[in-house]
């Protein structure tokens, strides 16, 4: 009886076992995921060339001194922000101020010897009218009195001199900037017209750009143009200022200038910079060639691709759009300063992709489209 309990009781228990239900591989379906997409067109944007730049400073100025001595002082270093006529450096005045001395001396005897003529000239044209004396005496005399004003004259213009000579030993800045570099150390003697420093200003940048002459008959003073700089490629916008002629003798065609803001850039003068210059008036249209949005773009590895919604009728089962993972071939992207990457493989015009999109969306997921991203289409 015991051993036919056992048989019964293992029997019941295979049964309870087969008659569990088998969990289904679509139970834990997940939720459509929104997202945003954006339609795929044809390449067709304009041609466009990187040319090197050069970035300067809005002003520059090298300062030097008109008058030999030594130098005193260097009251700022580089680095420093200076104000208008705020002192920057001083040279040895002494025999400047004794020469201002020695002519407010001589003006001093300059004018009393011109008072004493005036009165002589004065006495002696009285006596010619009287018929005391001859008149050659009172020509003499005026002749004297216009010698002596002279050199009265010739002494006040050397206290002006010297006094301007004086100015020239306190250098001030010219404008508000930034001292970049000092040359000469104090203790040094300097000459007339020796760079002592180097000012700028920059709160404003300029590019300069060498082009041939066709190039810049193309474009117009105060055309915007792209600038791309930095390790990231930032994309600034310039405007160009002037067209100057390369006329020393290692240049040749001529070179444009640009003007830049410097409140958002993160440029610095001497940096190199390319910048995006149109070369024709016509598109360059490639068939073979689709403008995909650089945020759409999926790196994994060495391999680029794309998510491509498909719509409920075209998918395999549900009501639902799905995204599917497309592997694409890119070309050269040409300096055009867009946000656009031509595909010339993977993908077809009227295909719409998501826009940065994130790393959980998987392949076969099912999306829902919340907004339609911009035309990126149009040139």
């Amino acid at each position: 009886m015991t051993r036919l309990a056992l048989v019964f009781s293992t029997l019941f228990l295979a049964l309870a076992g087969c008659s569990d239900p088998t969990p289904s591989k679509t139970s834990e379906k997940a939720e459509p995921v929104a997202v945003t997409v954006a339609a795929i067109t044809e390449w067709d944007y304009p041609s466009t060339r990187q040319l090197p730049g050069i970035v300067r400073p809005g002003k520059r100025a090298i300062l030097s001194t008109r008058v030999a001595g030594t130098l005193i002082s260097v009251t700022r270093t580089p680095g420093d922000e200076v104000a208008t006529g705020e002192l920057l450096a001083t040279i040895d005045a002494r025999n400047i101020k004794a020469a201002i001395t020695a002519a407010r001396e001589k003006i001093a005897a300059a004018e009393a010897a011109v008072a004493q003529a005036r009165l002589d000239s004065d006495r002696l044209q009285r006596l010619y009218q009287e018929d005391l004396i001859a008149r050659v005496r009172t020509e003499r005399a005026r002749v004297k009195l216009k010698e002596l004003e002279a050199q009265l004259q010739a002494a006040q213009s050397e206290l002006k001199a010297q006094r301007t000579n004086l100015s020239y030993t306190r250098l001030t800045s010219p404008f508000d900037g930034l001292v970049v570099e000092t040359l000469v150390d104090s203790g040094s003697f300097v000459g007339p017209g020796q760079p002592l420093l180097v000012l700028e200003e920059r709160q404003s940048m300029r590019i300069d750009v060498p082009v041939s002459g066709d190039q810049a008959a193309s474009l117009v003073q105060g055309q915007t143009l792209s600038v791309i700089a930095g390790p990231e490629d930032d994309l600034y916008q310039a405007q160009l200022v002037s067209v100057i002629p390369a006329l020393n003798d290692t240049g040749t065609g001529q070179r444009l200038r640009l003007a830049i803001d410097t409140e958002t850039p993160n440029l610095s003068p001497g940096q190199v910079v390319s910048v995006v210059v149109p070369v024709a008036e016509a598109k360059v249209r490639n068939p073979g060639s689709v403008a995909l949005p650089r945020e759409a773009l999926i790196r994994r590895g060495q391999l680029t691709g794309a998510l491509v919604v498909r719509e409920p009728d075209e998918a395999s089962s549900g009501d639902s759009a799905v995204v599917t993972l497309r592997w694409i071939k890119t070309s050269a992207t040409p300096a055009s300063a867009t946000d656009l990457i031509p595909v010339t493989q993977g993908l077809e015009v009227g295909d719409r992709v998501v826009l940065n999109p994130s790393p959980d969306l998987q392949d076969g997921q099912s999306v829902i489209v919340e907004t339609t991203g911009a035309d990126h289409g149009k040139g």
